[in-house]
């Protein structure tokens, strides 16, 4: 039982950043072998085969019996296509009850639910790009896109073979790009027997998610583009020829005027199988784009104003919790998102969206809007946020009343002056922008009191001060229960 506890891979990883913490430079097989290459790289007795042995060594435990092991091997096994064609099979099950179809041609059976609005970025304008999805803030999942962008050949493979001495950050992890390749194959969804037969993979895979490599490295910087439609924003554009071009470059993302100081914006991001971000909104009150260069990724959103069922806010939303990982929220929560949420035949909202973006096609996050993302497969894209004219009062807003929320910017910035500094920049490019940004940004809304039930006022009066179980239950909160 022991042996079985231990062998865990949360056990391994958590103790070897606690122990080493320091950068992945290859990746043996198991977070096991980690720890046990960099042990006895710290007593100088580097030895290949003892750290081979120490990710294949096995011993049976045919008698042993655990539900939390269960649950740990559950979630590693997790495969999010199969789960969610079987979630989409049932929909369309109901559907059909609700729809009363009788046809001898009955409409074909999805593989994955998609609702998303899909726009042909060729035979679209900025303009209705801008009237339809920008301004009223509306999603979409924009095709032919990236069908000219040099960056098309980007896969894990190619970080291997580019950037394979390059360390990368992937969430608390630094990595050597070759190393995070060879990690990210040995998690791969549905294989939980792993490397060597015996290594569970890890429930909730490292994600690559670096920001530094579009500048530092000519390569990627030549090779990145951005979406033909989100880079331009044609309201209030001044001048004509090129210098109409470069204004609607800057009015498309208005966090230019930064310069150098800029927060982070840009990021390139990978991950096998099962990885992905959870509930999140994007940071700063910024939208974003997603244009994926390799694999599958499958994508669900909610309006800004919807908490996702199994994520809890605090009042002022600086803290987010949920569950730690993408398959236990969608084992635990996804059926009841899609009940209370979903198509409205089938009793939800209608707020949920969801869809599936394929490579070259690019998602376009709307500032504000909750979404989920996992890999439905080896994943390689490139992602970048913006502040366009469009969400510039929300921007403004989150700056001004929301200062210990700003992120992305670099440790010696003073947040509480992001905003007066944003804004004298945005007067100096242009004065009637900022004044009407600034007259229709939204004000705080005047959080009242809430109620605090009889579990909360249980956890404040739990210390050494004598109290009863009346002191902190209500009258009205007692029912039928006889309490005397």
């Amino acid at each position: 039982m022991f042996y079985a506890l231990t062998s865990v891979p949360y056990i391994w990883r958590e103790h070897y950043f606690r122990d080493f913490g320091s950068t992945i430079t290859h990746w043996p097989g198991s977070w096991r072998a980690v720890y046990a290459s960099a042990s006895l790289e710290q007593r100088g007795m580097v030895n290949p085969t003892w750290v081979e042995a120490a990710s294949a060594w096995q011993v049976k435990a045919t008698h042993v019996y655990s539900d939390v092991l269960f649950r740990e091997f559950m979630l590693a096994a997790f495969d999010p296509q199969d789960f969610l064609e079987h979630h989409a099979r049932l929909e369309h099950r109901r559907l059909q009850r609700v729809r009363k179809i009788r046809t001898d041609n009955p409409p074909e059976l999805p593989s994955l639910p998609d609702n998303i609005p899909r726009v042909d970025a060729q035979h679209t304008t900025l303009d209705m790009f801008t009237d339809i999805h920008a301004r009223p803030n509306q999603p979409c999942i924009l095709v032919h896109a990236t069908d000219d962008w040099p960056c098309q050949t980007w896969s894990l493979d190619y970080i291997k073979a580019h950037w394979g001495k390059r360390t990368f950050q992937a969430e608390a992890m630094r990595v050597l790009g070759g190393a995070y390749v060879d990690y990210a194959r040995s998690v791969s969804a549905g294989s939980p027997m792993g490397v060597g037969a015996c290594s569970i993979p890890d429930i909730s895979p490292f994600y690559l998610f670096d920001s530094e490599v579009a500048s530092q490295e000519p390569e990627a910087a030549s090779a990145w583009r951005v979406p033909a439609l989100v880079g331009r924003c044609a309201i209030g554009a001044k001048g004509a020829g090129i210098d109409r071009d470069i204004d609607e470059h800057t009015r498309a993302d208005l966090f230019s005027l930064f310069g150098d100081k800029r927060p982070d914006y840009r990021w390139l991001i990978a991950g096998p199988a099962r990885s992905g971000s959870g509930w999140h909104k994007d940071p700063n009150m910024t939208s974003a784009w997603n244009a994926v260069m390799h694999g599958t990724k499958f994508w669900m959103m909610l309006p800004p104003t919807t908490t996702p069922p199994g994520v809890f806010v605090s009042s002022d939303q600086s803290e987010v919790t949920a569950p730690a990982s993408l398959s236990e929220w969608m084992l635990d929560f996804y059926a009841e998102t899609k009940e209370k949420h979903g198509r409205r035949e089938c009793g939800g909202d209608g707020q949920l969206l969801e869809g599936v973006c394929h490579a070259g096609e690019v998602m376009y996050v709307p500032s504000g809007w909750w979404h989920l993302v996992i890999n439905l497969d080896e994943s390689v894209a490139l992602t970048q946020n913006f502040v366009s004219v469009n969400e510039l009062s929300a921007v403004l807003a989150f700056m001004k009343y929301s200062p210990d929320q700003i992120s992305g910017f670099c440790t010696d910035v003073n947040k509480a002056s992001v905003f007066d500094e944003f804004f004298a920049k945005l007067r100096a490019y242009d004065t009637a922008l900022a004044e009407s940004s600034l007259a229709a940004m939204p004000r705080p809304k005047r959080s009242e009191p809430t109620r605090r039930d009889w579990r909360q006022k249980l956890c404040d009066t739990a210390t050494d001060t004598p109290w009863t179980l009346t002191d902190i239950v209500d009258t009205d909160e007692l029912g039928d229960v006889p309490w005397s």
